[in-house]
């Protein structure tokens, strides 16, 4: 993700690890934003401005050709926007009026993901003598999440949610700083999850009153829990133990390596709600509440649960802009599970265009369909969760169910994924080293643990806003020499940045 085409524009102006929320460099810029920022509390179109410039500011440091695209993408469908709302004023009778813009700015989006996604992937496809003269093109720093993101805002205004925004919001809303890189998809009008109504872009950005930092002792909690999970949890567990396992499988015991399996998802899991934690707080200094991303999905005893947690604005999203559109569940039961299928097929692709994408986004539709046919069969919904045992049984089959289907969403290629499910069968009678063991200990104490974890860090936040501002530097500041210490050498990259 270094350069949009590397034979043009060969350089950037800022290490490519400044990409990284975990960074110097990016600690260094939100700390000289913020105080300009809050300058023009009093005053939230200046404040947007301010965002603007900085957002796109940023992108531009790390490489001019992103802030470029992302700049041309975002004033396109601006000018889309506008084009669906005057029709719609023209003829106010017609309930379709502006979908032709609509369809024009979907289409567009689409196309816009889709070449640079997949361009790497239709290139290996040729013939080497006809690669080599094709330059090769290389993802801009957030593609996903801002085309999503600009969907759902053409779909707002179509639908009569929302007017359209001066065209200066519409490149800072997809460039938002907080999120561009690693999410969540925050939508331009309001979303429902598992946890409830969240507000949109359009509510906060449009605002005429006076904005103000959004619980800052909850928002500094979130940062420094988000640094936690990335730096420390994510990167111990990578280093000392998955990575090992993974990059040699055979020469592990068979508990290694389904200890690794189990491991990586565990790390997945930290590193990605890490970035969702960190980007959450530092939108909230900046008086926005971005939506929730994860809800302790380890919790879930079944598939279906388990995606109301899991990356939620990313599953919200493909409920209502793909799930819904393709029919939903109002089509009869056999229809419905081939739109579940098509959904989390497409989920698959929509992290990358090898195989092993659309080989793991359809085995979680086709277990979602199972899952669904067994309710059928049963007349039941959710039996498992009838009893303790039963929910526990469900806990670890679904726990392990996405687990394994995480190694092949790990793996480059199927066969990759096919040695390590084989390195299963290659040990088995050999003893687990100690260190194995201890970390299985440690995994299974704190899933054990998570829901009294989660009431420490509520502890933690109700203790810092009942305490003077003047005073938080203290507890704070030992717990960043806390991790100072105890992380490993080096910060762990944004995972999901690599899908």
């Amino acid at each position: 993700m270094h350069d949009l085409f590397q034979n043009l524009l060969p350089f950037k102006l800022l290490p490519i690890g400044s990409v990284e929320f975990v960074s110097l460099e990016f600690a260094l810029f939100f700390l000289l934003f913020l105080p300009l920022y809050w300058t023009f509390g009093h005053a939230p179109k200046i404040q947007n401005r301010l965002l603007l410039f900085a957002s796109l500011g940023w992108l531009f440091l790390l490489n001019p050709l992103f802030a470029l695209v992302l700049t041309l993408y975002a004033l396109l469908t601006a000018f889309t926007a506008f084009g669906i709302h005057a029709t719609q004023e023209a003829t106010p009778e017609d309930p379709e009026a502006g979908l032709g813009w609509l369809k024009a700015g979907l289409c567009f989006a689409v196309a816009h993901l889709l070449v640079y996604k997949y361009a790497g992937g239709c290139k290996s496809l040729l013939p080497l003598s006809l690669q080599s003269g094709i330059s090769t093109m290389l993802i801009p720093l957030g593609l996903s999440y801002y085309t999503f993101q600009s969907i759902t805002y053409l779909v707002a205004v179509y639908r009569r949610r929302i007017e359209p925004w001066p065209w200066y919001e519409v490149p800072m809303y997809l460039a938002f700083f907080p999120t561009v890189s690693a999410g969540p998809i925050w939508r331009a009008d309001k979303t429902h999850s598992i946890l409830g109504e969240h507000e949109g872009a359009t509510a906060q950005l449009e605002a005429d009153e006076e904005r103000q930092p959004v619980r800052p002792a909850l928002a500094l909690s979130l940062a420094l829990l988000g640094l936690i999970k990335i730096w420390w949890l994510a990167g111990t567990l990578n280093d000392g133990f998955v990575d090992p396992v993974f990059a040699e499988p055979d020469n592990h015991s068979s508990f290694s390596v389904l200890l690794a399996i189990y491991g990586y998802t565990v790390q997945l899991y930290l590193n990605f709600s890490g970035h969702a934690d960190l980007a959450i707080g530092l939108a909230m200094l900046l008086g926005f509440r971005l939506p929730p991303n994860f809800a302790m999905p380890f919790g879930a005893h079944n598939l279906r649960e388990f995606w109301n947690r899991w990356h939620i604005s990313l599953s919200t999203w493909i409920r209502d802009y793909i799930y819904i559109p393709l029919g939903g569940n109002r089509c009869g039961f056999r229809r419905t599970q081939i739109n579940v299928i098509l959904a989390m097929t497409l989920s698959g692709l929509w992290h990358g265009s090898g195989w092993n994408f659309f080989v793991w986004g359809l085995l979680h539709g086709l277990a979602l369909a199972a899952l669904n046919t067994g309710d059928r069969l049963t007349g039941r919904r959710d039996t498992l969760a009838e009893s303790r045992w039963g929910r526990a049984l469900g806990l670890f089959c679904t726990f392990t169910f996405v687990a394994f289907a995480f190694v092949i969403f790990r793996s480059s290629t199927l066969a990759e994924a096919g040695a390590i499910f084989l390195g299963l069968f290659g040990h088995i009678a050999a003893l687990p080293p100690l260190s194995a063991l201890g970390t299985a200990l440690l995994m299974v104490l704190t899933l054990l643990l998570w829901p009294l974890l989660n009431r420490a860090f509520d502890a933690l936040v109700s203790l810092l806003e009942r305490t003077p501002v003047y005073l938080w530097c203290l507890p704070l500041t030992l717990m960043l020499l806390f991790l100072l210490i105890a992380a490993p050498s080096g910060v762990p990259g944004f995972i999901y940045a690599n899908f």
